[in-house]
């Protein structure tokens, strides 16, 4: 068992303890409302009414404290890498699946939480760290289904999993990013560390995100006689089409028949190059344009712009 997962272990073992239990959530609850820097043997004494000996027994002082609250919160992600992370899939899916499921984790942690976790994970050693190890073990498995080359899996590994937990502190100690935008964000990042990887527009990786994202890829590649740059030529000026802008701008004046002429078109070029989810939400807000009415268009048109940043953060 790698070093830091035993720590986890004792970490469990110690929340069979009544006292230990105790003194663990206190731990936690202290860091979490007051931050590491104001957690004390004594105050954790006080708090959870057990005496400065039974904490020092089982802890020694307060760095080891407060890593082992770490270690047992640490616990739920090893979790997530295990149970997210498929043989079957290839590198770039995988890196999404579980970067998403972790971001998602982390959103129910405190900013100081994940503070926290960074310190934990940085004190270990490239050579014993349990969340490098398992990265590390996915890029040897992309390697050696050639969806990559790289010169040291560890070290590629260890840029990984610093990438992810910098990015995670960051949004989660700015108020106004919620989920759903770091998520978007998260996703960039993923491209741009896909493409100093090895796993940029050259192979399959972009088609099979468009396709999870519900982009009917074959279809419309098939129109286009298999041209990928082409294709994602056509994705590129689509996003990029003015009457986006001139559509909102219909609909905020108040103006139902131009939006339902810059609806309906975008409608149609949404439906050759296969986005079915923009096309899905153009069609709700053309019907609801159609008769001549407003009602309902701004929400409608917040959808559309919606599902079109899940395809553009990617381009």
């Amino acid at each position: 068992m790698a070093y830091g997962e035993d720590e986890t272990q004792n970490s469990l073992a110690m929340v069979e303890d009544h006292v230990g239990r105790k003194i663990l959530d206190t731990a936690t609850a202290i860091i979490s409302r007051e931050g590491y820097e104001n957690l004390t043997i004594r105050k954790v004494a006080k708090e959870s009414g057990c005496s400065n000996s039974a904490i020092y027994q089982r802890f020694g002082d307060k760095n080891a404290l407060s890593e082992a609250v770490a270690a047992l919160q640490a616990k739920p992600f090893l979790a997530i890498m295990d149970e997210t992370y498929s043989k079957e899939a290839d590198l770039s899916t995988n890196v999404d699946r579980i970067t998403k499921r972790l971001l998602e984790k982390l959103y129910s942690f405190e900013p100081e939480a994940i503070y926290m976790q960074m310190r934990y994970r940085g004190r270990m050693g490239m050579d014993e760290s349990p969340f490098i190890l398992r990265v590390e073990g996915y890029l040897r498995d992309a390697m050696e289904r050639g969806e990559t080359t790289i010169a040291d899996a560890r070290e590629t590994a260890f840029f990984l999993s610093t990438s992810f937990w910098g990015f995670a502190q960051m949004v989660r100690a700015n108020a106004d990013t919620d989920l759903e935008k770091a998520q978007r964000m998260l996703e960039a990042q993923n491209r741009v560390i896909y493409n100093g990887i090895g796993l940029g527009k050259g192979n399959d990786a972009l088609w099979n995100m468009l396709r999870e994202r519900g982009v009917d890829v074959d279809k419309a590649l098939a129109r286009m006689k298999g041209n990928k740059d082409a294709y994602r030529n056509f994705l590129t000026e689509f996003f990029a089409d003015p009457d986006f802008e001139a559509l909102g701008a219909a609909i905020r004046s108040g103006n139902a028949r131009a939006a339902f002429e810059y609806a309906h078109g975008l409608k149609g070029m949404a439906a050759n190059l296969g986005l079915d989810e923009v096309r899905t939400r153009l069609s709700v807000l053309v019907e609801i344009l159609r008769p001549g009415g407003i009602d309902g268009a701004g929400e409608a048109y917040d959808d559309v712009m919606r599902a079109c940043r899940i395809i553009t953060v990617l381009l």
